[in-house]
């Protein structure tokens, strides 16, 4: 017998993107379509009678339960379920919610079919997912599970750069960082060029990723 192939869920509101997804994924024999959803209460309701689901395509705005609610409930419920974000635009906000919510990496629509099938495949197997917004010495650190004591003395982050990487990971501007940290927003950008110079992650998003991985942040709102 081969080898069980990865079981995905698909959730979007729009139908023809859903089918047409659907119907190029049947190309790879390693990846199947159990079910599909228009929100997440669809999901909720079909997810349990369809166990198990590896990875979870996930529409960030859709009515009824959106996918950053969605993704709570299936970590809280279904942890060993990965979930990758899929986005019409490229909002480092949403993108933020959605890994504070539990997803494991996001792609844009637009990606192409073998941009989406390393991202499945990956997330299955690794549980997240990384692009270019984050660099390899990120996904080392992500797999490493160090202590924040052990990565910050490394790279030689000091407090106010720490301070900042937890701010990231919030929906705040970057005037409003500047504000909440009581400094100027020339520096708040000195420290966001310091810290992609160190850590070599190209932007907010990253950043983000970054503390939330390393548990700057909680899956909340509150910093640890």
């Amino acid at each position: 017998m081969g080898k069980e192939p990865i079981r995905i869920a698909l959730v979007d509101d729009h139908a023809l993107f859903r089918s047409g997804i659907a119907a190029l994924l049947k190309e790879f024999d390693d990846l199947m379509i159990v079910f599909e959803a228009s929100n997440g209460k669809e999901l909720q309701f079909l997810l349990p009678e369809h166990q198990p689901i590896h990875v979870v395509l996930m529409d960030i705005k859709m009515p009824g339960l959106n996918g950053f609610d969605t993704t709570e409930w299936i970590i809280s419920n279904y942890p060993q379920t990965a979930v990758l974000a899929l986005s019409m635009f490229d909002e480092s906000t949403d993108i933020i919610k959605m890994l504070k919510a539990g997803a494991g990496g996001y792609l844009l629509k637009e990606s192409s079919l073998e941009e989406l099938y390393t991202a499945i495949t990956t997330i299955h197997r690794d549980g997240f997912f990384s692009n270019e917004l984050v660099s390899d010495k990120l996904i080392k650190s992500l797999k490493s599970g160090r202590h924040i004591e052990d990565w910050y003395e490394q790279y030689n982050l000091n407090q106010k750069e720490l301070e900042f990487l937890r701010l990231c990971a919030t929906e705040l501007t970057y005037k409003q960082i500047a504000e909440t940290m009581g400094v100027a927003e020339r520096t708040v950008e000195n420290y966001r060029q310091s810290l992609s110079e160190k850590l070599e992650i190209k932007n907010r998003v990253g950043l983000a990723l970054f503390a939330i991985k390393n548990k700057l942040v909680s899956l909340g709102n509150e910093t640890l």
